[in-house]
């Protein structure tokens, strides 16, 4: 039988949508028990997010016959993910919320496809990223900050390491400060 037609394809992809959904709902709820003055049920729903969201990715793990994408194929799948919810859902539903009567509703449809517009580009311009090498090293001179101990530095490359705190190069982003 062919795995991709197979009933068991078609589960681990409910179970994969579940436990997502799964971590998601907990960490909010997290976030409602710490506001209602509840700091241990908080964390304990951190606990259950944190296994929810490792069910996700043994069953994402088996949907991918053993494997996980990598960044390229992780950006790529967002990218697309981000830009159909923006540019085909919540316009759909923006649409269907404006018939119905319901405006802060069609609004906020709206709103949040401009939002999952913007994360669609900027997991494109990403990809592009690290495609054309420019992660850690553009064409011109920049600003780089390390992200665990804030050295800045400036050059077309991150260092290495960072030379105040030992920490790779994987630490180092571009500094950019719009106040």
């Amino acid at each position: 039988m062919d795995f991709w037609e197979s009933r068991t394809y078609t589960n681990l992809g409910i179970a994969f949508n579940a436990e997502a959904i799964a971590s998601t709902r907990n960490r909010i709820f997290a976030d409602v028990a710490r506001q209602d003055g509840y700091m241990e049920i908080g964390n304990i729903y951190d606990v259950t997010s944190r296994n929810n969201m490792e069910h996700a990715r043994i069953w994402l793990r088996e949907l991918n016959q053993g494997t996980l994408p990598n960044t390229e194929e992780a950006l790529l799948q967002s990218r697309d993910n981000e830009l159909y919810m923006a540019n085909n859902q919540y316009q759909d539903f923006a649409r269907i919320a404006r018939e119905e009567g319901f405006m802060d509703i069609a609004a906020l449809f709206a709103g949040i496809a401009n939002i999952d517009y913007h994360q669609g580009t900027r997991f494109s311009r990403l990809y592009e990223n690290i495609v054309q090498n420019e992660v850690f090293c553009k064409p011109v001179e920049a600003l780089w900050i390390c992200m665990q101990c804030g050295n800045i530095m400036s050059g077309e490359c991150a260092p290495l390491i960072c030379p105040v705190c030992g920490y790779p190069q994987g630490y180092y982003r571009l500094y950019n400060e719009n106040f």
